[in-house]
């Protein structure tokens, strides 16, 4: 009766699809794509408001668990070429996985802030595969949505600030530059 009542509340609100969206690529970020969810989320809270974007983060955090097993099956068979492809990644390295790997040792408040640091989960279900350590999976959604919600509350926050002088396009606009030029900074190899 739950899924059926969340189902049913994502319909009402007319974000089928936007959710979708979100749920999948979620799912894709935690286990190789390498764009976070926030920017769905933040797309959201522009266009539809805080309390969807809100939703949006809650779905985007259940999502992580597909992407999360993802990575635990594929490294558990795989681990080297699963390391290696991730490696292959923009901004991961065996300096970040290692980063990675120590956190997740460290326990879920380590995962947590990892989540706030710039590692990404991925490599938290990376290093979980080693064990392999399914825990992950139940505390995935917990570590992921804080997260998320912040981006919600964040965007949606300013958005609704901005309304006052700039449209709907014009916010939205503003929030695709400013993930562009984040992503050129974080993309940009720091040398050392």
């Amino acid at each position: 009766m739950g899924i059926a009542a969340l189902l049913l509340f994502i319909r009402a609100l007319g974000l089928t699809l936007p959710l979708w969206i979100v749920a999948g690529w979620s799912a894709a970020e935690a286990a190789i794509f390498f764009i976070v969810a926030d920017v769905p989320i933040s797309w959201i809270a522009v266009r539809s408001g805080t309390k969807a974007a809100m939703l949006a983060a809650v779905l985007a955090a259940i999502a992580s668990v597909l992407g999360a097993a993802i990575v635990l099956f594929w490294a558990g068979r795989d681990p080297a070429g699963a390391a290696a492809a991730m490696e292959r990644l923009p901004a991961i390295d065996g300096e970040l996985i290692a980063r990675a790997a120590k956190a997740y040792h460290q326990g879920p408040l380590a995962v947590l802030a990892g989540s706030f640091s710039g590692i990404p989960f991925k490599l938290f279900a990376l290093e979980a595969a080693k064990g392999p350590d399914y825990q992950l999976l139940l505390i995935a959604p917990f570590v992921r949505l804080p997260r998320f919600l912040l981006n919600a509350l964040v965007f949606g926050a300013v958005s609704h600030f901005l309304s006052r002088w700039l449209s709907v396009r014009g916010r939205l606009a503003l929030l695709a530059a400013a993930w562009v030029v984040f992503y050129a900074f974080y993309f940009t190899p720091v040398p050392g």
